[in-house]
């Protein structure tokens, strides 16, 4: 078991371990400190993980910073945004925000995936609508679930401001960033609606540019 510890260390220490590997490492050294054997399947498992990160792996880890820092960062930030948001990718999500170099097998994994693609595409696509601009929301508009507040507040201010961007519309103050959903029409815009003092933020499918009355 002495060894075993030995190498789940130096696998840690290295920088190529993060995202699942490292916690799963964390975990299982938390249960050798314990006194605990692991079962057979975890056993399996151990030496997957610490061969994707010994010492071979590292080198290629550390070429493969290069070609991320040029080629994949910008990208990797965008779909990071997203895949917090989903279970699947989470952990090394949580590593590219925290500026960490993704281990490569995985990161080309969640880049190829077809989510990341139509994110990058909505990432990329031009604003239907510039700062300034007016705009209502569409019948599609939910106020339960189709809006976003920048910070928490009761309920009773949320649904007023809410009701008055449904009634009066508001105006575009920001082009958000981030890219929350895989769909069609997520870019995400920073509204300010009429007569009120705290914005909103509102994905491009559920808005519609708004008429201004004469």
């Amino acid at each position: 078991m002495i060894d075993i510890r030995t190498k789940i260390e130096a696998a840690l220490s290295r920088s190529v371990c993060g995202g699942w590997d490292r916690g799963f490492l964390e975990s299982i050294l938390e249960q050798l400190s314990k006194g605990r054997p692991f079962s057979t399947k975890q056993a399996q498992l151990l030496g997957k993980v610490l061969a994707r990160n010994s010492v071979e792996a590292e080198l290629d880890h550390e070429s493969w910073c290069q070609t991320y820092e040029t080629e994949y960062k910008n990208a990797a930030m965008i779909l990071a945004s997203y895949h917090t948001r989903q279970p699947y990718y989470k952990p090394m999500a949580q590593d590219i925000l925290g500026n960490k170099v993704p281990e490569r097998r995985k990161f080309l994994k969640m880049y190829d995936n077809k989510y990341s693609k139509k994110v990058l595409s909505q990432h990329d696509a031009v604003p239907k609508y510039e700062t300034g601009a007016y705009v209502m929301p569409r019948a599609t508009f939910s106020s339960y679930k189709d809006v976003e507040f920048e910070r928490d507040m009761l309920w009773i201010k949320q649904n007023d401001i809410v009701a008055n961007f449904i009634k009066r519309g508001g105006f575009v103050i920001e082009v958000c960033k981030e890219i929350y959903s895989a769909a069609k029409g997520a870019k995400r815009y920073k509204l300010l609606p009429v007569g009120q003092s705290m914005p909103v933020i509102v994905e491009e499918r559920y808005l519609k540019r708004g008429r201004v009355s004469k």
